[in-house]
Protein backbone atom coordinates (compact mmCIF):
# COMPACT_ATOMS: atom_id res chain seq x y z
CA UNK A 1 0.00 0.00 0.00
CA UNK A 2 1.34 3.21 -0.74
CA UNK A 3 1.74 6.97 0.28
CA UNK A 4 1.68 6.37 3.99
CA UNK A 5 -0.78 3.77 4.63
CA UNK A 6 0.66 0.40 4.82
CA UNK A 7 -1.03 -1.52 7.10
CA UNK A 8 -4.01 1.51 7.89
CA UNK A 9 -7.20 1.54 5.72
CA UNK A 10 -6.36 4.57 3.34
CA UNK A 11 -8.15 7.78 2.77
CA UNK A 12 -7.17 9.81 -0.06
CA UNK A 13 -8.45 13.01 -2.40
CA UNK A 14 -8.79 13.32 -6.32
CA UNK A 15 -5.31 15.40 -6.32
CA UNK A 16 -3.92 12.85 -3.92
CA UNK A 17 -5.27 9.62 -6.12
CA UNK A 18 -3.59 11.59 -9.30
CA UNK A 19 -0.48 11.78 -7.20
CA UNK A 20 -0.13 7.82 -6.49
CA UNK A 21 -1.88 6.24 -8.72
CA UNK A 22 -5.12 5.44 -6.25
CA UNK A 23 -8.60 4.97 -6.17
CA UNK A 24 -9.18 5.86 -2.28
CA UNK A 25 -12.55 8.04 -1.38
CA UNK A 26 -11.98 10.63 1.22
CA UNK A 27 -14.26 8.88 3.57
CA UNK A 28 -16.18 5.74 4.02
CA UNK A 29 -19.45 5.44 5.38
CA UNK A 30 -22.44 2.25 5.98
CA UNK A 31 -23.55 1.75 1.94
CA UNK A 32 -20.18 2.36 0.86
CA UNK A 33 -18.00 -0.78 -1.18
CA UNK A 34 -14.44 -0.71 -1.63
CA UNK A 35 -11.31 -2.76 -1.12
CA UNK A 36 -10.27 -0.32 1.81
CA UNK A 37 -13.36 -1.25 3.63
CA UNK A 38 -12.27 -5.16 3.89
CA UNK A 39 -8.69 -3.35 5.33
CA UNK A 40 -10.87 -1.42 7.35
CA UNK A 41 -12.78 -4.12 8.91
CA UNK A 42 -9.19 -6.20 9.46
CA UNK A 43 -7.79 -2.55 11.31
CA UNK A 44 -10.89 -3.21 13.56
CA UNK A 45 -10.42 -6.35 14.57
CA UNK A 46 -6.78 -5.91 14.84
CA UNK A 47 -7.97 -3.04 17.25
CA UNK A 48 -10.55 -4.82 19.27
CA UNK A 49 -7.91 -8.10 20.32
CA UNK A 50 -6.04 -5.59 21.92
CA UNK A 51 -8.32 -3.47 23.80
CA UNK A 52 -10.42 -4.78 26.66
CA UNK A 53 -13.49 -6.71 25.69
CA UNK A 54 -16.22 -4.96 27.93
CA UNK A 55 -15.74 -2.43 25.46
CA UNK A 56 -17.61 -4.45 22.71
CA UNK A 57 -19.80 -6.57 25.03
CA UNK A 58 -23.11 -5.22 22.60
CA UNK A 59 -21.03 -5.07 19.58
CA UNK A 60 -21.37 -7.14 16.41
CA UNK A 61 -17.75 -9.35 16.15
CA UNK A 62 -16.22 -8.77 12.45
CA UNK A 63 -14.50 -12.08 12.99
CA UNK A 64 -15.06 -13.58 9.50
CA UNK A 65 -17.06 -10.50 7.95
CA UNK A 66 -14.23 -9.83 4.77
CA UNK A 67 -16.16 -8.28 2.14
CA UNK A 68 -15.61 -4.79 0.71
CA UNK A 69 -19.02 -3.90 1.99
CA UNK A 70 -19.44 -1.52 4.98
CA UNK A 71 -22.41 -2.96 6.63
CA UNK A 72 -23.83 -2.10 9.88
CA UNK A 73 -21.61 -3.99 11.96
CA UNK A 74 -18.42 -2.18 10.83
CA UNK A 75 -20.39 0.90 11.14
CA UNK A 76 -21.28 -0.26 15.29
CA UNK A 77 -17.56 -1.16 15.58
CA UNK A 78 -16.36 1.61 13.95
CA UNK A 79 -17.87 3.70 16.54
CA UNK A 80 -16.93 1.77 19.23
CA UNK A 81 -13.23 2.35 18.44
CA UNK A 82 -13.96 6.33 17.64
CA UNK A 83 -15.42 6.73 21.27
CA UNK A 84 -12.31 4.65 22.83
CA UNK A 85 -9.96 7.52 20.68
CA UNK A 86 -11.72 10.35 21.62
CA UNK A 87 -13.08 11.26 17.80
CA UNK A 88 -16.41 12.68 17.57
CA UNK A 89 -18.72 8.78 17.24
CA UNK A 90 -20.45 8.99 14.17
CA UNK A 91 -19.25 5.61 12.35
CA UNK A 92 -17.64 7.03 9.43
CA UNK A 93 -13.79 6.59 8.68
CA UNK A 94 -11.99 9.93 7.02
CA UNK A 95 -8.83 11.31 7.85
CA UNK A 96 -9.16 11.95 11.78
CA UNK A 97 -10.10 8.42 12.54
CA UNK A 98 -7.08 6.92 10.06
CA UNK A 99 -4.99 9.18 12.06
CA UNK A 100 -5.99 7.61 15.19
CA UNK A 101 -5.72 4.00 13.64
CA UNK A 102 -2.25 4.97 12.65
CA UNK A 103 -1.57 5.91 16.50
CA UNK A 104 -3.68 2.81 17.50
CA UNK A 105 -1.92 0.04 15.25
CA UNK A 106 0.41 1.80 12.25
CA UNK A 107 3.17 -0.15 11.06
CA UNK A 108 5.75 1.94 9.80
CA UNK A 109 8.24 -0.28 7.50
CA UNK A 110 10.72 1.99 8.28
CA UNK A 111 10.58 1.37 12.02
CA UNK A 112 9.42 5.20 12.76
CA UNK A 113 6.80 6.30 15.38
CA UNK A 114 3.99 8.40 15.04
CA UNK A 115 4.00 11.75 17.00
CA UNK A 116 1.80 11.98 19.92
CA UNK A 117 -1.63 13.84 19.71
CA UNK A 118 -0.40 15.47 22.16
CA UNK A 119 2.10 15.47 25.45
CA UNK A 120 3.01 18.49 27.65
CA UNK A 121 5.49 19.34 25.47
CA UNK A 122 3.32 20.04 21.72
CA UNK A 123 0.57 19.04 19.98
CA UNK A 124 0.35 17.00 16.99
CA UNK A 125 -1.39 20.00 14.64
CA UNK A 126 -2.05 16.77 12.18
CA UNK A 127 -4.58 15.72 14.44
CA UNK A 128 -6.88 19.24 15.64
CA UNK A 129 -9.79 20.00 13.79
CA UNK A 130 -7.83 22.92 12.31
CA UNK A 131 -5.51 21.17 10.88
CA UNK A 132 -7.54 18.27 9.53
CA UNK A 133 -9.41 20.79 7.34
CA UNK A 134 -6.84 22.40 6.29
CA UNK A 135 -5.35 19.04 4.87
CA UNK A 136 -8.10 19.13 2.40
CA UNK A 137 -6.54 18.54 -0.43
CA UNK A 138 -4.79 15.70 -0.02
CA UNK A 139 -5.54 13.79 3.45
CA UNK A 140 -2.35 12.68 4.12
CA UNK A 141 -1.01 11.77 7.56
CA UNK A 142 2.70 13.76 8.01
CA UNK A 143 3.00 12.60 11.69
CA UNK A 144 5.65 9.80 10.88
CA UNK A 145 9.61 10.51 12.45
CA UNK A 146 12.45 7.96 14.48
CA UNK A 147 11.87 7.71 18.10
CA UNK A 148 14.85 9.96 18.73
CA UNK A 149 13.10 12.61 16.72
CA UNK A 150 10.32 12.53 18.11
CA UNK A 151 12.13 12.09 21.92
CA UNK A 152 13.86 16.20 20.67
CA UNK A 153 10.41 17.18 19.75
CA UNK A 154 9.16 16.77 23.40
CA UNK A 155 12.59 18.24 24.84
CA UNK A 156 11.66 21.34 22.75
CA UNK A 157 8.59 21.87 23.36
CA UNK A 158 8.68 21.26 27.12
CA UNK A 159 11.86 23.50 27.42
CA UNK A 160 9.29 26.01 25.68
CA UNK A 161 6.32 25.48 27.84
CA UNK A 162 8.44 25.64 31.00
CA UNK A 163 9.17 29.74 29.70
CA UNK A 164 5.68 30.69 28.20
CA UNK A 165 3.41 28.02 29.50
CA UNK A 166 2.49 27.54 25.92
CA UNK A 167 1.94 24.14 23.63
CA UNK A 168 4.17 24.40 20.39
CA UNK A 169 2.22 23.30 17.22
CA UNK A 170 3.94 20.39 15.56
CA UNK A 171 2.66 19.89 12.02
CA UNK A 172 4.22 17.98 8.96
CA UNK A 173 7.15 15.03 9.99
CA UNK A 174 6.88 12.54 7.35
CA UNK A 175 4.34 9.77 5.77
CA UNK A 176 4.46 6.44 7.21
CA UNK A 177 6.44 4.79 4.83
CA UNK A 178 8.67 7.32 4.03
CA UNK A 179 6.80 8.19 0.71
CA UNK A 180 7.22 11.32 -1.48
CA UNK A 181 4.89 14.09 -0.60
CA UNK A 182 3.47 16.39 -2.69
CA UNK A 183 3.28 18.95 0.02
CA UNK A 184 7.18 19.07 0.64
CA UNK A 185 10.23 18.52 -1.52
CA UNK A 186 12.09 17.02 1.47
CA UNK A 187 10.55 15.06 4.66
CA UNK A 188 11.32 11.93 3.72
CA UNK A 189 14.00 11.08 6.09
CA UNK A 190 12.19 11.01 9.36
CA UNK A 191 14.23 13.65 11.02
CA UNK A 192 12.26 16.52 9.58
CA UNK A 193 9.62 18.14 11.38
CA UNK A 194 7.58 21.44 10.57
CA UNK A 195 6.75 23.66 13.74
CA UNK A 196 4.25 26.20 13.39
CA UNK A 197 4.59 29.61 14.65
CA UNK A 198 1.04 30.94 13.94
CA UNK A 199 0.51 33.36 17.56
CA UNK A 200 3.81 33.55 18.41
CA UNK A 201 5.28 36.73 19.28
CA UNK A 202 8.63 37.73 18.00
CA UNK A 203 10.39 36.99 21.83
CA UNK A 204 8.40 33.28 21.48
CA UNK A 205 10.04 32.76 18.20
CA UNK A 206 13.35 34.14 18.80
CA UNK A 207 13.49 31.80 22.19
CA UNK A 208 12.20 28.87 20.02
CA UNK A 209 15.24 29.26 18.32
CA UNK A 210 17.57 29.74 20.90
CA UNK A 211 16.23 26.28 22.11
CA UNK A 212 16.79 24.66 19.03
CA UNK A 213 20.38 26.04 18.65
CA UNK A 214 21.05 24.55 22.27
CA UNK A 215 19.75 20.88 21.87
CA UNK A 216 22.24 18.50 20.52
CA UNK A 217 19.92 16.14 18.42
CA UNK A 218 18.74 19.89 16.60
CA UNK A 219 21.07 19.61 13.20
CA UNK A 220 19.78 22.72 11.58
CA UNK A 221 16.22 25.50 11.51
CA UNK A 222 15.09 26.79 8.84
CA UNK A 223 13.37 29.74 9.14
CA UNK A 224 12.81 33.45 7.38
CA UNK A 225 14.86 35.40 10.00
CA UNK A 226 17.63 34.84 12.38
CA UNK A 227 16.05 37.47 14.70
CA UNK A 228 18.99 39.14 15.42
CA UNK A 229 20.95 35.48 16.40
CA UNK A 230 24.17 34.35 15.34
CA UNK A 231 24.31 30.77 14.75
CA UNK A 232 25.38 27.96 11.76
CA UNK A 233 22.33 25.75 13.01
CA UNK A 234 19.94 28.59 11.62
CA UNK A 235 19.40 28.72 7.27
CA UNK A 236 17.83 31.62 6.33
CA UNK A 237 15.01 30.95 3.67
CA UNK A 238 12.49 33.36 2.83
CA UNK A 239 9.56 30.60 2.12
CA UNK A 240 9.69 29.57 5.69
CA UNK A 241 7.45 32.16 7.15
CA UNK A 242 4.89 30.79 8.69
CA UNK A 243 6.90 27.84 10.31
CA UNK A 244 10.15 26.36 11.32
CA UNK A 245 11.27 23.51 9.90
CA UNK A 246 13.96 21.20 12.23
CA UNK A 247 16.41 18.81 10.82
CA UNK A 248 17.67 16.27 13.28
CA UNK A 249 20.65 14.12 13.41
CA UNK A 250 19.12 11.18 14.04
Amino acid sequence: MAAGHNNVAAVGTSASNAKYGTSYLASYSQGTSHAQVAVLKANLRQYRSITPSYLWTSTTSLEGNTSNSFDAATKANLIVFQNNTGLTADGIYGAGSRNAMHASIGVSPKGWVRIFKSTPGYVNYNDTAEGLSADATYKLDHSWCTSACRDTLYSLGYSFYSYYNKLIQVNDACLLDGADTPEHSTHQTGTEVDIRNAGLTTAQATKFLEICIANANVKRVIYYTTHGLTSNKILVQSDHGDHFHVDTFS
